[in-house]
């Protein structure tokens, strides 16, 4: 079956950590599939398998049969985890990923091993049921997953693991671990790739070049819940000024070289009871974005082509609600001004369609604050919020009404403003000027300033306008454009 969706979701299920391998013009995308009916308790066999999509441009899907099944009780697969595939290797492929058995420790048997399976084709894998890899001595036996492998320069094979070493404090014991091999059936262990101690588990982790420079890429979720990434300088892996790819609600991302591009793909989270406010889940939608590298070194994230293009222009349909405003065709912009002032670019509704929006922004270095508004209702009390701070160096994602338990207002709810990620805040370029890109579908939702992305879950409000504001200051929005796919 074929899909079309810029954030794909298999309907019976989530889409979780993925494993990406090209086949000509084709990218294969593995996943860890978790069934809809799955309770999650410890215990429980939470049906984790490896799903199979293939793409040519990442808008349309191909979903194929499940490609790794979960095992049964007895076996170290309860749980079919992540890892990755590599190959053609003397004519057939290999996928590495990790068996899960929660029941297993109770007969003396590590929870975690390293697993294999075999394919001619890429779409039907024999398990390889003789041959196992556990977690050496030095190493937490319980935590050995997320295979990664690799082939080096020399011709031997590499492999880099989520695992903690045995004897440093449990919360921050997390380490990239790392073996060698020269004939993918023998692994000897080789020093941490990285040792950062402050993580409990960087998850998925990844090496790959870009642009002459050469990153690893891993998620956590003890510390910060985030895809992030490292640069290497000399001799040692180097932290970024801000060290994050994309916001919170994004997690086990990797990337793949597909079509001259190097693209970076994770999930992102549902929340519980289909709420802003609700916790997050495991699992959700495919993410997937442009990676690019800075004149600094530094990693941005940047909007795929092939999901901007091919939507229906929506005509603009400028409304000026508040203050003086002067408009030119997709262009407007407003007079200096005192408290707040706003007008209305279009209305939105992606109950009924995608949404891609684009403009160019122009600040004013002294406003108190500025930006776009995407589903803001007649009186502006509500909406998603693109806001932008230059004197504080930033821009924010936030989501009014900010409610909070008071005598006189019996409908306000403390717990929304306790959660967290009530503000997604980035640093800001330097400069006045800034492009933005907006793509929406269904509760998925990508909002991208120059080359930083933040997507984030779109759930209380799905209609509305798209507006222009400021506070106490100015701002000019240009080369507007909304376009709309049913």
């Amino acid at each position: 079956m074929t899909q079309s969706s810029l954030f794909y979701r298999p309907k019976n299920g989530w889409f979780g950590d993925v494993m990406p391998i090209i086949d000509g013009d084709t990218c294969h995308l593995f996943y860890t599939h978790l069934n809809a009916d799955d309770t999650g308790s410890p215990l429980f066999s939470k049906k984790l398998q490896w799903g199979h999509l293939s793409t040519k441009d990442f808008v349309t899907f191909t979903e194929h049969p499940i490609a790794i099944e979960a095992g049964e009780r007895d076996e170290p697969d309860l749980l079919a985890g992540a890892g990755s595939v590599i190959g053609p290797v003397e004519g057939r492929y290999i996928a590495f990923y990790c068996g899960i058995n929660p029941h297993a420790p109770a007969t003396g048997k590590p929870e975690q091993v390293v697993l294999r399976a075999f394919s001619e084709d890429l779409m039907t894998f024999e398990k390889d049921t003789e041959w196992q890899l556990q977690a050496p001595a030095g190493y937490y036996t319980h935590a050995w997953r997320d295979p990664f492998v690799f082939r080096q320069s020399d011709g031997s094979w590499e492999m880099l693991l989520c695992t903690q070493l045995d004897q440093v404090s449990g919360r921050r014991s997390g380490v990239i671990g790392r073996m060698r091999s020269v004939d993918l059936d023998n692994w000897e262990l080789e020093d941490p790739l990285w040792q950062p101690g402050i993580t409990l588990a960087p998850e998925c982790p990844e090496t790959f070049a870009l642009d002459y420079e050469n990153y690893i890429l891993f998620s956590t979720y003890s510390d910060r819940f985030a895809v992030r990434y490292r640069r290497r300088d000399a001799e040692k892996w180097t932290i970024p000024a801000w060290d994050t790819l994309d916001s919170n609600d994004l997690y086990a991302a990797t990337s793949v070289n597909f079509n001259g591009e190097s693209i970076l793909i994770g999930w992102l989270a549902t929340r519980a009871g289909d709420r802003d406010r609700g916790e997050r889940q495991w699992g959700g939608d495919l993410v997937a974005h442009k990676l690019v590298v800075r004149e600094d070194g530094s990693l941005g994230t940047v909007p795929l082509e092939s999901r901007t293009g091919g939507y229906n222009p929506h005509p603009l349909d400028v409304q000026v609600r508040k203050g003086e405003w002067s408009v030119d065709a997709n262009s407007v912009s407003s007079a200096p001004a005192a408290g707040l002032n706003w007008l209305s670019l279009a209305e939105v509704d992606t109950r009924k369609q995608s949404i891609c929006a684009n403009f160019t922004v122009s600040l004013d270095a002294d406003s108190e604050e500025s930006g776009i508004a995407l589903f803001a209702d007649e009186e502006f009390s509500r909406g998603y919020l693109l806001r932008f701070e230059p004197r504080r160096g930033r821009f924010v994602f936030d989501r009014r009404p900010h409610k909070i338990s008071v005598p006189f207002d019996y409908d306000a709810e403390r717990g929304y403003v306790s959660q967290p990620d009530f503000e997604i805040e980035r640093p800001l370029r330097e400069g006045l000027t800034h492009e933005v890109s907006v793509i929406l579908e269904g509760t998925c939702l990508s909002v991208y300033v120059d080359d930083v992305a933040l997507t984030t879950r779109a759930y209380d409000l799905r209609d509305g306008l798209i507006a222009a504001y400021v506070s106490n200051g100015s701002i000019g929005i240009h080369n507007a454009s909304v376009g709309v796919r049913a």
